[in-house]
């Protein structure tokens, strides 16, 4: 259903996805909210994502290197390992629930771009 949107859309809607997971996986660890840290990573994090998918590189390679872009950008927010550990693995189990339900329910696939579970 969303798959037929127009790709600037498709991509602010990853985007705006990825920023939600943050700032919730930001709130479990540090009990604050980091709004504009949420949205630069989600930003910063989508798009290099996109471009990694759009060389055509191999699906572990678009997971690869938006997560190494996760964890600099991580710790430029959190600066604790503990923190950054209780954020990253929060924020991953959310996002792929977002993924999961977005994909099942709207057939919306650009969360994990190698990871298709409507088809």
């Amino acid at each position: 259903m969303l798959n037929f949107l127009p790709g600037p859309i498709q991509l602010d809607i990853a985007i705006l996805a990825t920023a939600i997971a943050w700032s919730l996986g930001f709130f479990i660890a540090d009990r604050r909210a980091h709004l504009f840290a949420s949205l630069a990573i989600g930003c910063f994090v989508v798009l290099i994502g996109y471009s990694v998918a759009s060389l055509g590189a191999p699906p572990w390679l678009v997971i690869a290197v938006p997560t190494a872009c996760d964890f600099l950008l991580l710790w430029y927010v959190m600066r604790t390992r503990r923190k950054m550990a209780i954020a990253y693995v929060s924020t991953w189990i959310i996002y792929v629930a977002l993924h999961v339900l977005l994909s099942a329910g709207l057939r919306y696939d650009y969360l994990i771009p190698p990871w298709h579970l409507h088809a």
